[in-house]
């Protein structure tokens, strides 16, 4: 049944309240402060649940891209360039590692938290303690963490240095793989934890907006 201002009224008057305003533009208005304030928590732990979404797949990718340098072996990236005489596969696969470490930094920034923030700066410092290295494979580390390549500059590398940089025998794709692979569980940990807020405030919402679905 709608409760109009007239029900509302008459029962007052049955019940000697003087009426001097509209009751139901009363009720709306108390209520109006609380469906936005839950609206905008609920867009808040979305937007929150989506942005770590997104931070734990480039942070997958990061770790798996990482691995894939690590593997040793007649079957490694680095093995089969030597026995195909071709470094073809490296530099595709070097793009790709540099696409998710670069994304992976700058999701971080994007859900800055105190243990973001520690793990962005851990990557950044893998990146600066090799810094001459990529350097001298082309690779530059920008103002804010991210890296660039001069590909014409990468291709006269010769494989044995790409190799000792970011294959087995070093360590800056092991501590990459490292902290992607934190990233992404502490990422997924948050993405849960958001949307269970999300949808916990989805049915307060709802239970509010019924409770006063007589207005119309």
């Amino acid at each position: 049944m709608r409760v109009t201002d007239q029900i509302l009224n008459q029962t007052a008057r049955k019940a000697g309240v003087p009426v001097s305003f509209a009751l139901s533009d009363y009720l709306s208005s108390k209520s109006k402060n609380s469906l936005n304030g839950l609206e905008k928590n609920q867009e808040a732990n979305l937007a929150k649940k989506n942005h770590y979404e997104k931070l734990e797949k480039t942070a997958e990718e990061l770790a798996k891209s990482a691995q894939i340098f690590l593997a040793e072996g007649a079957d490694s990236i680095f093995a089969k360039a030597k026995e195909s005489g071709s470094n073809e596969e490296i530099y595709k696969h070097l793009d790709q590692w540099m696409e998710n470490y670069n994304s992976t930094l700058k999701s971080l920034k994007n859900t800055a938290s105190p243990l973001n923030n520690y793990y962005r700066q851990m990557l950044q410092d893998a990146a600066s303690e090799n810094s001459e290295a990529l350097k001298n494979a082309g690779i530059t580390i920008g103002k804010d963490g991210t890296l660039s390549v001069d590909k014409e500059k990468l291709h006269k590398t010769d494989r044995e240095s790409l190799e000792s940089l970011f294959g087995a025998s070093g360590t800056f794709s092991k501590r990459v793989s490292y902290l992607g692979e934190r990233v992404a569980d502490n990422a997924r940990a948050n993405a849960k934890s958001y949307s269970n807020q999300y949808n916990a405030q989805g049915n307060d919402y709802s239970a509010f907006f019924n409770k006063y679905d007589f207005w119309g």
